[in-house]
């Protein structure tokens, strides 16, 4: 006979299937736990391993030093016996008679001193070769033994590597005139015709492309002020005023404005954009109050090239300015209040986050809880080991959607869940504390890259492009004027975008600063170094 529940038994049944599915949740995250912490057991063995290889390396060496140090004792000076003496001989020691410790036949005995390694290779094949002869001179010919004069039978050779200091060179253009000869001139006057003068990098100035360009490379990508260099220039023989030097270099670079703009316009024109800042000084006006600055960086993995544009400040008003009012798509930052006005302001805009910058809130905060820290950036590298994976693959966008929704997606849901059990029994305050609400703040952005194989999962790209300000600064130490950190930035605009394609930027610029003042404005898209790569370096190599 059946009987039917009451319903007190069922609300019963109810919560105690509630508490199962509870346990059962928490048992596979804790084994997902137990999984990524026999992860951690695992690299750390390796470490121990490579330790106590790195002890007994460093016990050999310890002991090859300790047996020199014994054997330069018992040589000294002082303890060296006379010549033709016999050594008085030495007593005993009481323990000549018993066994050695642990030595048997079977021993092997371990070298003394170990091989040295090879040593390092210099790669100098492709420098040309000067071949220098060095002859005996002819009194010395003579051999001392027949009397009879000594000839050429062969040659030792070796090779050395030698520098070649930079020459300095005024080129005297002579622009030939041509008109009438002397005889038709006394019938008729004509205007005489001169043959073309070469385009110059700065109309009405002295200094050649080659010389423009090493000044601009030195400064922008080397890192050498203009008061070093006008010091090396006075070395080899030129004494240039250093004020000359800053008109040269502002009047070039903003020459070289038009090739800016042809950098910008795929960057901006793609989907996804990867944008940066970092702070430099600025003077307002000749000895005016030196402020505070940005340059900021924009890039995408669908456009060759970088470009960066300079701010007075922080505003979100400059990036709204850059991208332009009819940018859409997919914004990757580091967690910039501005962006989320941006996005506001254009609807089109989607912010993506940055999980190197999550990652090192947590690597920040891994001394307050060393354990709960560990555990997660375990978690958080198995998102770039998806990703380099992928990158190992050569997978297209397109491509890279599959491992992300299969892979990707149930990591992010473990790192979610490690979140929210750290926030129940971390503290509330401290370092990792705010690295748990960075992460709860910017979850939705850090998730974004699901939506798209095209948004990289970090704008390391930006950071990378904009590591070089952040070197130069140290020694440049602030903008002379708004004015000059904009010519800074298409600067750092065309250098950068020169390395990332594997171009010289001091052949780049060689050229291109007289070729901009004759190419068709509407075809300066060919001078952006992605394509003046194809197009124009075979010519600028000769």
């Amino acid at each position: 006979m059946f009987v039917q529940p009451a319903p007190q038994q069922e609300t019963e049944l109810d919560a105690l299937k509630g508490v199962i599915a509870d346990r059962d949740s928490q048992l596979q995250l804790r084994e997902q736990r137990i999984k990524l912490l026999e992860r951690e057991v695992a690299l750390l063995g390796e470490q121990l391993a490579c330790a106590a290889k790195d002890r007994r390396a460093l016990e050999t060496r310890l002991k090859e030093i300790l047996a020199a140090r014994r054997s330069q004792q018992h040589d000294a000076p002082g303890q060296q016996t006379l010549a033709f003496e016999e050594p008085a001989p030495l007593p005993a020691p009481p323990c000549v008679h018993e066994a050695p410790d642990a030595e048997s036949a079977q021993d092997v005995i371990r070298p003394r001193f170990r091989r040295k390694s090879e040593p390092r290779k210099i790669a100098y094949h492709a420098l040309p070769r000067e071949h220098v002869r060095h002859e005996l001179p002819l009194a010395d010919r003579v051999c001392k033994l027949t009397g009879k004069m000594l000839v050429e039978v062969g040659e030792r050779v070796f090779e050395r590597i030698e520098h070649r200091p930079a020459r300095l060179v005024v080129e005297v253009h002579h622009c030939l005139e041509y008109g009438l000869a002397e005889e038709d001139r006394r019938e008729r006057t004509v205007e005489s015709v001169f043959a073309p003068a070469p385009p110059s990098a700065i109309e009405d100035s002295r200094v050649g492309a080659g010389l423009l360009a090493q000044i601009l490379v030195n400064k922008y990508e080397h890192h050498l002020p203009l008061y070093r260099q006008q010091s090396v220039f006075e070395r080899a023989g030129l004494a240039l005023p250093r004020q000359t030097m800053c008109d040269w270099v502002l009047a070039g670079l903003f020459n070289l404005e038009p090739i800016w703009s042809a950098i910008r316009a795929p960057i901006v024109a793609s989907s996804v954009v990867l944008l940066d800042d970092t702070l430099v000084k600025c003077q307002r006006g000749r000895g005016g109050t030196v402020t505070r600055a940005h340059l900021w960086t924009y890039s995408s993995p669908c456009a060759g090239g970088v470009v960066f544009d300079f701010a007075i400040d922080r505003s979100h008003e400059h990036v709204l300015e850059m991208l332009g009012p009819n940018f859409r798509g997919y914004l990757v930052g580091d967690g910039y209040a501005g962006y989320e006005t941006i996005a506001g302001k254009l609807p089109g805009v989607i912010e993506a986050g940055c999980w190197v910058h999550a990652m090192r809130k947590f690597r920040d905060a891994s001394k307050e809880a060393p354990a709960e820290a560990a555990t997660m950036m375990a978690a958080i590298a198995e998102l770039f080991e998806i990703e380099r994976e992928a990158d190992r693959l050569g997978l297209d966008p397109e491509q890279r959607r599959a491992p992300r929704i299969e892979q990707s997606a149930p990591t992010l849901e473990l790192i979610h869940a490690l979140a929210k059990n750290q926030r129940v029994t971390m503290s509330e305050g401290g370092d990792y504390a705010d690295a748990l609400t960075y992460l709860e703040n910017q979850w939705v952005k850090l998730s974004r890259f699901l939506e798209d194989g095209r948004v990289p999962i970090h704008n390391n790209d930006s950071e990378r492009a904009v590591r070089p300000v952040a070197v130069g600064r140290k020694n440049w130490l602030f903008a002379g004027s708004e004015r000059g950190g904009q010519a800074a930035a298409i600067a750092y605009s065309v250098i950068q975008s020169c390395k990332l394609t594997g171009v010289d930027p001091l052949v780049y610029l060689r050229d291109v600063l007289i070729r901009v003042a004759t190419h068709p404005a509407s075809r300066v898209d060919e001078l952006r170094p992605a394509n003046w790569k194809h197009l124009f370096a075979h010519q600028a190599a000769n």
